[in-house]
């Protein structure tokens, strides 16, 4: 994995690439473009993209103040141990090119540190982020594994009423197929832009349907029987950025990833409304504004544009063309029917823009960072822009002049959000910045009113939102950590908190819906997070996943409710839609390795879902309400596959690894209730089916045996070599369907 270092730059790395420990490796340029990659035994993961100039600026300024390294060609770097950790720089020193290693008598300096917190928060977007998300901006949404996540896949059920079968395969498309005559029903070709890695067949309101999920995330479902399609999402990254407003009366959330389209999307029930399309830019700030009785969303990104759509029709009405870098964040100020967009990034400069006629109306200079927020401040005064950025500085600017009115520093170096907040009468500036605060300013002084902090610091505030709640001025703070915290602003005191779900908060808006005040957030990893303030409780969202979809189940309809759809990925959640109409019902942080198995089946009268993940557990949880069940361990591998079946009087579950095991465990108290042995391969399919009051177990491995178990007994009745790896199983009146690459057999 390791290349010649650049003649400019760092280079870290920590472990050894002989050992089967793993071993770790990150690349600065003279630039801040950065490439980090991780070896394991199982996996090679590499990540690249850049780091912002206020990091490297400040890596490299306690490089210069550190105890002096050693010159690359000491001898004492030859005789170091290995797997330690060592810093080398090259060309970026006033003292010339220096190595620092843990195993000599130049130890790291603390900056190293900063280096590995650097490269463990790119590799793993999920975890807790010490560093604020504006110092990067990766060039891929994911970290690309060494081999593709998509293999064959199959499901069995009826289409048109005849016994049918679902077959996606890799580069080959997806199609269904008869049973009994081979005769094709439907499908899709290479050029159908579906990469296929899951299938399901069910059925809903008298409707036979067919399920897809893509290596992009994506989840679609069709009739099975015309061929029509009835709902799905789109794939791409997920969310890292949000906005929201009133659009016609409506309360709409609009959201957006690095990569693909800005999402539209009902905000009182998650309800699909719509692309806005950025040729798959993808956009890194987002914000809805009202002008001359329209309603618009301005989205901007990686390619400095600046988007303007009338959220309505999804007409794009301009294209901002004036800055020189990534646009970072957005603001706009309404006058009557006039409307001003503020813009800023990268290149440190402010742009406003007359939203009527798209013309850029001034450009503001001052500060020597990325510009990380911007408010308005209107009152009885003329209006003013209140600006942030990674320099450290608070600034203020008339509107209308587009002249510097105030600036001032803070103790803070990096700050990363700004919101305006009403209290006591009278408008504060609030900045976010990288220790976790919250700092209050009088705009027109730049005297500090005080600050507020979460009792545990050390993670950033990521982004920052004002609002109201009954009245109460109020501000949400999206942290490094993952979580989510609301603020009473006047008092600057903590009101509410909620966990970790999606990584680290990256985007926070306020919106109402139904006289209900909401706030959303965007994640790291492309989560969209939805809920009430008052009490906490999380609403649906209708994003896609954010990786690729690892399983698909229909759930039939119960009582009081419809039937389900149920997917999951490899982002490690678990989704749930109404089947036939898509809204979204649930979204389950399932296991943040990636979801390996899934299954839904009944235990009591509730509908259950059944995941499985890498480290071999499987988890149960209610699929009306999300509530978790039971926690089965005991399996020696990833569980590769899930059944539903009844032994007797108990409900069981049913899971077989990718080392050949297979367990039964009770499904409502999570014991023990048999182990079947088998082979040693992967268990690829399994079905369990009760015949003459007798339980039986078929389940399919990765070497193409197919094997059939007595259940109660543990015996194994029966053992067969196929020509073709069993992807899925069911019993039928002519014998034993499988389904394997090529097409189905029948035993």
């Amino acid at each position: 994995m390791s290349e010649a270092p650049a003649e400019h730059g760092l280079l870290f790395t920590a472990g050894d690439e002989g050992l089967a420990t793993g071993y770790l490796e990150l690349a600065v340029d003279a630039e801040g473009a950065i490439r980090v990659g991780r070896r394991t035994p199982d996996a090679v993961v590499v990540r690249t993209g850049r780091i912002d100039p206020a990091m490297l600026k400040r890596v490299l300024s306690a490089l210069r103040k550190a105890r002096p390294g050693l010159a690359p060609d000491d001898p004492a770097l030859e005789s170091a141990a290995p797997g330690g950790r060592r810093l080398a720089a090259f060309g970026v020193l006033p003292a010339g090119d220096s190595v620092w290693d843990d195993g000599t008598a130049a130890p790291l300096p603390g900056v190293g540190n900063a280096l590995q917190t650097l490269a463990a928060q790119i590799l793993e977007p999920s975890a807790g982020g010490r560093l604020p998300s504006a110092l990067i901006a990766l060039d891929q949404p994911d970290p690309t594994p060494a081999e593709p996540n998509a293999r064959p896949a199959a499901a069995i059920g009826t289409v048109a009423g005849r016994a049918a079968y679902a077959l996606a395969e890799p580069g080959l498309g997806f199609g269904l197929v008869a049973l009994d005559d081979a005769e094709p029903l439907g499908g899709s070709d290479t050029d159908a832009g579906v990469l296929p890695t899951a299938v399901a067949l069910g059925s809903a309101g008298g409707r036979e349907l067919f399920a897809v999920g893509g290596e992009d995330g994506a989840v679609q479902v069709w009739d099975a029987t015309t061929g029509a399609l009835l709902h799905g999402t789109a794939g791409g990254e997920g969310a890292q950025s949000v906005a929201a407003g009133s659009v016609q009366g409506v309360p709409l959330v609009f959201s957006a990833g690095r990569e693909g389209e800005v999402q539209a999307w009902h905000a009182e029930d998650g309800r699909a409304l719509g692309l806005l399309p950025v040729a798959g830019h993808g956009a890194a700030a987002l914000c809805h504004a009202r002008c001359a009785d329209l309603d618009l969303v301005a989205a901007a990104g990686d390619d400095g544009l600046v988007r303007v759509w009338d959220a309505a029709t999804g007409e794009q009405l301009h294209l901002l063309v004036g800055h020189t870098d990534r646009v970072t964040v957005l603001a706009v100020l309404t006058i009557g029917n006039q409307a001003l967009l503020a813009s800023a990034g990268l290149d440190s400069t402010i742009r406003l823009w007359d939203l009527a006629t798209g013309q850029n109306i001034a450009e503001l200079t001052g500060h020597s960072g990325t510009v990380t927020g911007l408010a308005f401040l209107t009152g009885d005064a003329d209006p003013l822009l209140a600006s942030c950025a990674l320099d450290g500085t608070i600034r203020t600017w008339d509107v209308y002049t587009g002249s510097a009115v105030h600036g001032w520093p803070s103790e803070r170096r990096w700050l990363t959000g700004l919101a305006v907040a009403t209290a006591v009468g009278r408008p504060a500036l609030v900045t976010g910045d990288e220790k976790g605060s919250l700092t209050f300013w009088d705009p027109a002084t730049g005297a500090s009113l005080g600050e507020c902090a979460p009792a545990e610091t050390g993670f950033p505030v990521n982004a920052l939102a004002a609002g109201d709640l009954h009245g109460r001025p109020v501000l949400a703070a999206g942290y490094g950590d993952g979580s989510l915290r609301l603020w009473d602003a006047t008092l600057r005191t903590e009101l509410r908190v909620t966990e970790p779900d999606g990584g680290p908060v990256t985007s926070v808006a306020f919106c109402h819906a139904a006289d209900r005040p909401l706030v959303v957030c965007g994640t790291a990893t492309g989560a969209v997070r939805c809920l009430d303030p008052r009490d906490g409780v999380t609403l649906s969202v209708p994003t896609p996943h954010t990786g690729a979809v690892t399983g698909l189940a229909f759930a039939e309809p119960a009582e009081d409710g419809g039937a389900l759809l149920v997917s999951a990925g490899t982002d490690g959640t678990v989704r749930v839609r109404d089947a036939l109409t898509g809204s979204p019902l649930l979204r389950l942080a399932a296991d943040p390795r990636g979801v390996t198995a899934l299954a839904v089946g009944p235990v009591g009268t509730r509908r259950t879902v059944a995941t499985g993940g890498v480290d071999g557990v499987v988890r149960l949880w209610d699929a009306e309400d999300g509530r978790p069940g039971a926690v089965l361990t005991g399996l020696g591998g990833p569980v590769e596959a899930l059944a539903f079946g009844v032994l007797g009087d108990r409900q069981v579950v049913v899971a077989g690894s990718a080392d050949g095991g297979v367990l039964l465990w009770d499904a409502h108290d999570g014991t023990r209730a048999a182990e079947l042995v088998g082979g040693d391969a992967a268990v690829r399919s399994m079905v369990f089916q009760n015949l003459d009051g007798e339980a039986l177990l078929a389940a399919g491995d990765q070497r193409a045996t197919l094997r059939l178990w007595h259940v109660a007994s543990g015996t194994l009745l029966n053992e067969a070599g196929l020509d073709r790896v069993p992807l899925a199983i069911a019993f039928g009146d002519a014998g034993l369907h499988v389904v394997g690459p090529g097409g189905a057999t029948t035993l």
